[in-house]
């Protein structure tokens, strides 16, 4: 089996949850031997020497995304001709879907598979009904996605695949590293972390309020990420004599994010919205309880009272409820966080998304 894979990024150091769903998929088919043509923009980083991997760069690195339905449709033309691939797969579709809908005119019996993170993402203006019903396979990373993709646009459920994310493999419960703590000034504190891009999506900002409300010097939040919120993120600490009572610290990569999962006493996701959020199932990698915010796919991660809790969205006495009753009780935290552990190892690996992917991509191209 042959696929070809036209990408905007697949970097081993990217913190975009869609992009790290692309690179570990794409890094296990390639291990199960299945050959794959990666078009990305020029000088991108990738994973060097990946038997089974190909990539093809394009002449220029940055351009507005829009136009790669451009760029890279004679890319996909050219490697079809010189080694005709079964499978056309698409991360972003809206990115892509004028390429592919010309491809998919020439040349009929190539499958086209469309993988979306958020419903929005399937939103093709008033085309959206017959675009999606192009796709011969659609793959999204929650069943909320997939749930409003049939209600939409009419979908078949067997044209639908839903597969979650997985973890990295070196993400594991530790003990918190002695020196990052001290680093940090974090002795005799309750830590909440908050992992992602600072961002109105995210809502990085209302945790600022809940800290507030719950009056406690021994809390600290300890955001982990960055993005345009920065230094709103210290100005509303500041302004709410909140300043001793976080930390910011740029993204970290690879088994060293390992120690900042670990620091955390409890991991805080107040996002107004996701597709299947990465982060909250990191830290459950490492035995932490996760409180989320109620919706989309959040529910499909958190079992309400048992890995974590649902909070209503930017709703501040109804978090601080939570945190305060697992800010006071140490028993309650690691009982919750061992839950998380063990849902993470039966329900989200990177082996079995890949594993998925490769059953129905076989289907298919029979």
């Amino acid at each position: 089996m042959k696929i070809c894979a036209p990408q905007l990024g697949i970097s081993p150091d990217s913190i975009l949850g869609g992009e790290v769903f692309d690179r570990e998929i794409l890094l296990g088919l390639a291990k199960r031997k299945i050959k794959i043509e990666i078009i990305l923009p020029k000088e991108k980083k990738h994973d060097k020497n990946i038997k089974n991997w190909k990539i093809i760069y394009l002449p220029v690195a940055h351009f507005p995304a829009i136009l790669a339905n451009i760029l890279y449709l004679p890319y996909i033309f050219f490697i079809y001709n010189k080694s005709s691939f079964q499978i056309l797969r698409l991360h972003q579709p809206q990115f892509f879907v004028l390429c592919a809908l010309i491809f998919k005119i020439f040349h009929p019996k190539v499958k086209i598979v469309a993988t979306y993170h958020q419903y929005l993402e399937s939103n093709f203006s008033l085309l959206s009904k017959f675009i999606n019903n192009v796709w011969d396979l659609v793959i999204c990373d929650s069943q909320n996605v997939k749930n409003k993709l049939i209600k939409s646009y009419d979908l078949e459920s067997s044209k639908i695949t839903v597969v979650h994310n997985g973890v990295p493999f070196y993400l594991k419960p530790s003990l918190k590293d002695t020196k990052l703590v001290k680093k940090l000034k974090l002795e005799g504190k309750i830590v909440f972390l908050f992992m992602g891009l600072f961002i109105p999506r995210k809502s990085p900002l209302f945790l600022l309020d809940v800290l507030f409300n719950l009056k406690r010097l021994d809390v600290v939040v300890l955001f982990w990420g960055k993005g345009p919120l920065k230094e709103k993120i210290v100005e509303k600490a500041q302004g709410l004599n909140l300043a001793d009572q976080i930390r910011i610290i740029d993204p970290i990569y690879g088994p060293e994010k390992n120690k900042i999962h670990n620091l955390a006493d409890i991991f805080v996701h107040p996002a107004l919205d996701e597709g299947f959020a990465l982060a909250p199932l990191e830290a459950m990698a490492c035995a932490k309880p996760v409180i989320m915010t109620k919706g989309y796919s959040a529910d499909e991660a958190v079992s309400d009272g048992r890995n974590g809790y649902l909070c209503e969205q930017n709703d501040v006495e109804d978090w601080s409820k939570i945190l305060k009753k697992l800010t006071s009780n140490r028993h309650l935290r690691e009982k919750m966080g061992f839950a998380s552990f063990k849902k993470v190892k039966k329900e989200f690996q990177w082996r079995f998304a890949v594993e998925e992917h490769l059953r129905v991509f076989k289907k298919l191209v029979k």
